[in-house]
């Protein structure tokens, strides 16, 4: 799929600061799923952001998964149906490691529930898609947008890195639902690096290289890199707002 060309001109990247090993950064973006009239620019954004990245970690292998809690925008579940068999999807856990570990709902949350007010999922599930990077090559322009999209750049074997996060959420985790599944992955957003201590962020995120996650929670596209990432970001034409 050839991208449009982008004037971004006036198209502001935040600096987040230093975050643990990283270099936060965050592309704002008023809301999920992204307006239509709005949504080739998104896309051309973030198709040559996550591009540079991750050719500026070269020889780095790239993880991509989703967020199933939110596939509930714009069909993005039949997407994925329609794609499974190329993209292979496996299911597991997303883990908030600032947060207390996932549960189900209590029942004051039942007692609170509000008409028409999304509750809080008990679980976070994700798809790490384990199709070949060839036959996923269309995962971001089919969903990019509907705030699902996570990828991550790890240095040595994926699985490794999975078997460490495996390795602490077992421990972190309680309930029987969570644990019955075969992997887990940490999420992150703005609030998440500050709070957790450096031997957590290094165990956790020690082989991560970048981090890209399109997050409602920050209100855009989170990116963490353990490189700096201004020069990159604009020679791609982007104004980096630098905290004076």
């Amino acid at each position: 799929m050839r991208l449009p060309e982008v004037h971004r001109e006036g198209v502001r990247i935040r600096l987040l600061g230093r975050q643990r090993q990283f270099y936060g950064y965050l592309l704002p973006q008023d809301s999920y799923p992204v307006a239509t009239a709005e949504r080739e620019r998104y896309l051309a954004n973030f198709s040559e952001l996550l591009a540079a990245v991750h050719k500026l970690h070269g020889g780095v292998r790239q993880e991509c998964l989703l967020q199933v809690w939110k596939l509930h925008h714009e069909a993005a579940s039949k997407q994925v149906s329609g794609h499974g068999a190329a993209w292979m999807p496996v299911v597991g856990v997303g883990v908030w490691p600032h947060k207390e570990p996932p549960h189900v709902w209590t029942v004051e949350e039942f007692k609170e529930f509000v008409p028409g007010v999304m509750p809080r999922p008990p679980i976070f599930m994700v798809f790490r898609l384990t199709g070949r990077p060839d036959q996923r090559s269309n995962v971001v322009p089919l969903m990019a947008g509907r705030g699902v999209l996570i990828y991550a750049g790890i240095e040595g074997d994926p699985e490794r890195f999975y078997s460490q996060c495996n390795e602490y959420f077992r421990t972190f985790i309680t309930e029987p639902l969570h644990l019955a599944y075969p992997f887990f992955f940490p999420l992150i957003d703005g609030a998440t690096l500050p709070a957790i201590i450096d031997s957590l962020a290094e165990r956790l995120l020690g082989p991560v290289r970048y981090y890209v996650r399109e997050s409602g929670e920050d209100g855009g596209i989170g990116i963490w890199s353990q490189s700096e990432l201004e020069p990159v970001m604009e020679e791609l034409g982007f104004e980096v707002q630098r905290n004076e």
